[in-house]
């Protein structure tokens, strides 16, 4: 195994381990502590379950991010630590304490800002799109500080059932930190296989952790969405000079690909939220993963549909790379997962209509006195056109 190989793997074990044995301890202060998420109208858990696994989350990251990017020449890495530490501190303090989404985007703001203007995590070219190419500083930092933030609260978004959040981590920064590897940028491919390793672990508990099962929390997210947002950028600015073998095409449609379910869920929420005459940070339930629990997806089951949907709209993108330019290509990735979930909104509202109807069909039978089987619904399926004769001549 070749030193780079060996210095991924390393870093994916140690990361994976660091993240692992954090967890148990975490828990156990939790429940003594009693610092846990409670179930509400608008929550899906059941049962109380603590939040504070995005601590273990910042500590395997960075523990195995300085132990095996020690040796590169990463100056970078100083700015993004002090980003992370800011993100974490204000999502702990949200945890625990709940705070006003003001106040935590206004370190939100702060913490791209040192990425942006100290850490140089900028924008270089946008790959035509919308006609532009290379971009100069000027609108090189607002666009990278804008995208930081919106990727921070998107991921933040759409921690809404086990392993989605998650999931969705692991996909992209294992596909970026692949690229980083096979593009030369050693550095980053460490920090790209650091959140896959300890994101790997924290799934485990998250889905089958039984008594210690946690949940990342706004810790957690918006310490990854800072993450992806580092990795998103630097590839958009790698991926210019990058060998022509490796270079893609339509990067920011690459990207807009990896990230189509933050993207697409946080622009939706906060267009609804908007209309209504709300603010965009309030809270509610019509996230993409809302209308499959609605559907009658189990957690998993939505978690998997949501990650083999962004498998899709990678592979779409890299074929249909060659074929159309990035403008087309980013809107017509934006505008197919607009329709995909408003198909799946529609198909949603209708099972809902079905089994209000099913309910009140057994309501009337009930109360007409009519022999019933012990499953009322299974009485409404089968013996559905007999019962409704009798019920709707009354």
């Amino acid at each position: 195994m070749n030193e780079p190989l060996f210095n991924i793997f390393c870093t994916v074990v140690f990361s994976f381990l660091f993240t692992y044995l954090c967890i148990p301890p975490i828990v156990r202060i939790s429940q003594e502590k009693h610092l846990f998420d409670v179930p509400n109208s608008r929550k899906l858990n059941k049962t109380v379950v603590p939040t504070l696994g995005g601590v273990s989350i910042f500590i395997g990251v960075t523990l195995a991010s300085i132990l095996f990017i020690g040796k590169l020449s990463f100056p970078e890495m100083r700015y993004i630590i002090a980003a992370l530490i800011m993100l974490f501190f204000i999502g702990l303090k949200d945890d625990i304490l709940v705070i006003a989404p003001g106040k935590k985007l206004i370190i939100q703001i702060a913490a791209a800002a040192i990425l942006v203007v100290l850490g140089g995590v900028q924008i270089k070219s946008l790959s035509n799109l919308f006609y532009l190419n290379q971009i100069s500083i000027w609108i090189s930092a607002p666009l990278s500080f804008m995208l930081l933030l919106f990727i921070i609260n998107s991921i933040n978004l759409i921690d809404g059932i086990d392993g989605l959040a998650s999931g969705i981590t692991i996909f992209i920064s294992g596909i970026l930190g692949g690229w980083f590897l096979v593009a030369g940028h050693l550095e980053y491919a460490v920090l790209s296989f650091a959140i896959t390793g300890s994101v790997l672990a924290f799934m485990r508990f998250n889905l089958w952790g039984g008594e210690n099962k946690i949940f990342m929390g706004d810790t957690g997210s918006m310490i990854l969405g800072g993450l992806l947002g580092v990795l998103a950028i630097k590839f958009l600015s790698f991926n210019i000079s990058a060998p022509e073998s490796l270079q893609i095409a339509n990067a920011p449609t690459f990207i807009l690909a990896l990230f189509i379910v933050p993207v697409t869920d946080t622009l939706r929420v906060f267009a609804i939220r908007i209309y209504q005459k709300r603010s965009p940070f309030s809270p509610d339930m019509n996230h993409i993963h809302h209308i499959l629990i609605k559907s009658g997806m189990k957690h998993l089951q939505a978690s998997g549909f949501l990650i083999l949907y962004t498998s899709f709209f990678v592979l779409l993108n890299l074929v249909s790379m060659n074929y159309l330019s990035t403008t087309l290509s980013f809107i017509i990735t934006l505008a197919t997962s607009f329709s995909i979930v408003g198909i799946l909104h529609k198909n949603q509202k209708s099972v809902n209509q079905k089994r209000a109807r099913q309910i009140q069909l057994t309501r009337r039978i009930l109360s007409s006195g009519l022999p019933i089987h012990e499953d009322p619904f299974h009485i409404v399926k089968t013996n559905n056109k007999i019962y409704e004769k009798k019920i709707y001549q009354n």
